[in-house]
């Protein structure tokens, strides 16, 4: 099932080359100095929020009032933490000095939460007593396997193997970004065990990006050996196992990277 958009995104039509940012690369709780996993597509998608999104896309040179869409990989807390502090940048600045009015926000993500998490956003954020906060945004549930067009980018889905508590499996999904300006494409799992699966949905992707903290750093190289990737990034790691982890990848697969917080990889 595709869900198309009538709003724009991604490239415009001419250019030939998308970028990558990672925004942040750390596991659950962050690090000082340091972000949880998630990075910017281009200069106006967001994969994930981490704890404090707003502060390192402004780090990192970003404006997070242009910001058009935000992709949820899964609705765990550390990868939806941040909402709260977009959705109120996005209201504070909704009118630049020019008088512009911000874009609005398409938030993407798996069906079973989405519309809860984004709810208690704005309850925990007393949009209705606080008008100003009341941003223009669209939200779009997605199952695994399901698909969102715009009029420059196309997501596909893939169910990840992600458990929550005990013994329940979380919705999660694995992705794939494409944009037909470019002609490029590349893959993301957000949080999974190992799944080999995966590798058949990401085969031959440029760029793999890979959850190496609930799949081992072995594992992961083995399902990019299996998609035989263009690069594996390694995401989602502490800061002090990371070397190891990688040294553990590239034995499998020599094509292995670490993410970087700051890094930009052009695709």
């Amino acid at each position: 099932m595709i869900r198309p958009s009538a709003m724009k995104g991604g490239l415009e039509p001419g250019r030939k080359t998308m970028k990558v940012t990672f925004v942040g690369t750390t596991a659950c709780t962050p690090e000082i100095g340091s972000e949880v996993a998630s990075f910017m597509i281009n200069d106006n998608i967001l994969v994930d929020t981490g704890w404090y999104g707003v502060m390192k896309m402004r780090e990192h040179g970003f404006d997070p009032g242009k910001l058009e869409y935000l992709i949820l990989t899964h609705l765990h807390q550390d990868h939806y933490m941040g909402l709260p502090q977009i959705v109120f940048w996005k209201g504070i600045k909704q009118v630049d000095e020019k008088g512009k009015k911000s874009a609005p926000l398409t938030i993407i993500g798996p069906s079973q939460h989405l519309e809860t998490i984004v709810n208690s956003v704005m309850t925990f954020l007393q949009v209705p007593r606080f008008h100003e906060l009341a941003i223009d945004f669209k939200l779009v549930p997605l199952k695994p396997g399901e698909s969102f067009k715009t009029e420059h980018f196309q997501l596909d889905t893939f169910a990840s193997r992600h458990m929550s508590g005990v013994d329940r499996q979380e919705e999660a999904l694995t992705c794939k970004y494409a944009e037909p300006a470019s002609g490029k494409s590349f893959v993301f799992t957000g949080d999974t065990s190992y799944h080999p699966p995966i590798a058949e949905f990401a085969k031959n992707a440029s760029v793999l990006i890979h959850d190496a903290c609930h799949t081992q750093p072995k594992d992961v190289a083995a399902i990019g050996k299996m998609a035989d990737a263009g690069k594996l990034y390694l995401i989602h790691c502490t800061n002090q196992n990371g070397p190891a982890a990688l040294k553990d990848a590239q034995a499998i697969f020599p094509r292995s990277f670490l993410a970087r917080e700051g890094e930009v990889i052009a695709i």
